[in-house]
């Protein structure tokens, strides 16, 4: 589906509340994501720093962190410090000061950082996603910051929703699906993330179209084409590594 839309729209340009959460709800799963280049030549170390600190720190629970590689994209070579899936209550009750969390980080990880880039939120929106387990074991993705055009969330969800279902039938593939909860003109509404499992497979990648048009008709992937170029500005791709 990428590469079709890609091929599609001829387009190359990631999470005020989009959508809102009922009372009594169960919390809402958020990802923080802060980008990080290393200064020139040390991006081995620094990758074994950070994957120390994660270990003592963030290993699992509701503080579960783990580091991102950006392959390909406009910010190829950086990396990505990526908090959660987690809960905004965990946010508020982060490791700092106690136990040595920040000063570890200072310490070890600091000295080995050229530059740090933007921290942002992201809400998991679990309604339109799809195969959260499986994308937990992937080694690569690809993701697409959207910029949508005003007022044209329901026709992104209504799209999605359908391709939801044919990434479910499927079942190989995972689609996720981030809502960006603050607000800012010149950053992304909406993140759909794609899990691979080589760049052979991800070039490849032919399954989606004939499974959608089996469960929507003939030309029904032109019609969802056609209103994908109706309602988003623009958006950007990057394909990452998740460093295990």
């Amino acid at each position: 589906m990428k590469k079709n839309i890609v091929l599609s729209i001829a387009a190359l340009a990631f999470m005020a509340g989009i959508y809102a959460q009922a009372p009594g709800d169960k919390p809402a799963l958020v990802v923080e994501s802060m980008y990080l280049q290393p200064k020139r030549g040390m991006e081995d170390k620094m990758e074994a720093a950070i994957k120390a600190h994660d270990l003592k720190f963030h290993p699992d629970g509701p503080n579960v962190a783990a580091l991102h590689k950006v392959e390909y994209g406009e910010k190829s070579g950086w990396y990505l410090w990526v908090l959660g899936p987690t809960v905004y209550a965990a946010i508020d009750h982060r490791p700092a000061k106690d136990g040595g969390h920040d000063a570890d980080w200072s310490t070890n990880v600091e000295p080995l950082i050229e530059q740090y880039g933007p921290t942002s939120l992201w809400d998991y929106n679990e309604e339109l996603s799809t195969g959260m387990d499986n994308f937990r074991k992937s080694s690569h993705y690809e993701v697409w910051g959207v910029k949508l055009k005003p007022g044209s969330y329901y026709r992104f969800k209504a799209l999605t929703e359908k391709l939801k279902k044919a990434y479910e039938s499927i079942g190989t593939t995972s689609m996720l699906v981030f809502n960006n909860p603050v607000h800012d003109p010149n950053m992304a509404d909406v993140a759909l993330l794609w899990n691979f499992t080589s760049y052979d497979q991800w070039s490849k990648d032919d399954t989606t179209r004939p499974a959608y048009e089996k469960l929507f008709g003939q030309g029904s992937w032109q019609s969802m084409i056609t209103e994908w170029t109706d309602i988003t500005k623009d958006y950007s791709s990057e394909l990452r590594s998740i460093l295990k």
